[in-house]
């Protein structure tokens, strides 16, 4: 009689529904659309609500398991991400500081006479080549038309150069040549155009 009972209360448990086995199920699905930390709140409400009738529940502990890695996961990269942002933001700030002390030591940098002098190298350079050249074409010159060490250093790719830089913007016809050159200059003075740019569309900044 004893047994029999044993029996038929683990049959009648085996009946009793799990209401716990869909919030399981859906919070082991909640690590495969990559929100962990609610996949782990569920999977714990799940495994709770199993467990007040005496049953197990392999979905809810999966789920626990699966979205706390994907947690941690998540938590170190964010912590990585700021780490590299903050130090490049902290490289910033030292090359502009030592820009400055370099500033300081040298004095103020003429850009609008390096703006004049690179003119003069383009025109050169054209004559020489039969076109306007690109900013690594440029950098890579040798002889007569190589830069010296104070026109390099202020030259930047860009058209909104610091206050010490010349910007250098190619301009490229629609046969893809370079038709011309600007150059600005970062005291804001008017920029010094080489060659032709009339058309804005192709400009290669």
């Amino acid at each position: 009689m004893i047994v029999m009972a044993s029996v038929q209360d683990t049959v009648e448990n085996d009946k009793t529904p799990d209401p716990g086995k869909k919030p399981g199920i859906i919070a082991l699905l909640l690590s495969v659309f990559c929100v962990p930390l609610l996949g782990v709140v569920l999977g714990i409400f799940a495994l709770h609500k199993s467990r007040t009738v005496s049953q197990g529940n392999l979905f809810a502990v999966l789920a626990i398991g699966i979205n706390l890695i994907y947690t941690v996961l998540l938590v170190l990269f964010l912590f990585s991400a700021h780490y590299v942002s903050q130090g490049k933001a902290v490289q910033q700030q030292q090359e502009e500081v030592l820009e400055a002390l370099a500033l300081q030591q040298r004095g103020p940098v003429d850009t609008d006479r390096i703006a004049q002098e690179l003119h003069g190298k383009l025109e050169l350079f054209r004559e020489t080549h039969g076109a306007y050249p690109s900013y690594e074409q440029w950098l890579s010159e040798s002889g007569a038309l190589a830069l010296s060490d104070e026109q390099r250093e202020v030259l930047v790719e860009t058209a909104t150069p610091r206050s010490t830089r010349v910007g250098f913007q190619a301009c490229v016809a629609s046969n893809g040549v370079s038709s011309g050159v600007i150059l600005r200059p970062g005291s804001g003075n008017p920029p010094l155009v080489a060659g032709d740019c009339r058309n804005i569309a192709a400009r290669r900044e």
